[in-house]
């Protein structure tokens, strides 16, 4: 599927039915009440850009020309694609 965002558009790995599921535990984890842990978030973050790109070394390979901060914006664009159903149907 491909992203698009402030930073360009990036094509990255469909997500499984079994795999969103996984994501959205992670994302729960992430949550304690109203509170968010950053840590957890931060795993999340990290699963996705692992899972988008099929592993750590392709993710390097298309992000690292960008900072930090713009990596987290374009790795949370993906996160949100793939908890966007209905994006992922058109």
């Amino acid at each position: 599927m491909t992203v698009k965002t402030t930073h360009g558009s990036f094509d990255v790995r469909d997500i499984t039915f079994a795999d969103r599921r996984h994501l959205h535990r992670l994302e729960l984890e992430s949550l304690s009440g109203k509170e968010v842990s950053m840590t957890k978030y931060y795993d999340l973050i990290e699963w996705v850009m692992e899972y988008a790109w099929d592993g750590i070394d392709n993710a390097e390979k298309v992000l690292k020309k960008f900072d930090d901060n713009k990596i987290d914006e374009i790795v949370s664009a993906v996160y949100q694609a793939y908890k966007d159903v209905d994006q992922k149907k058109t």
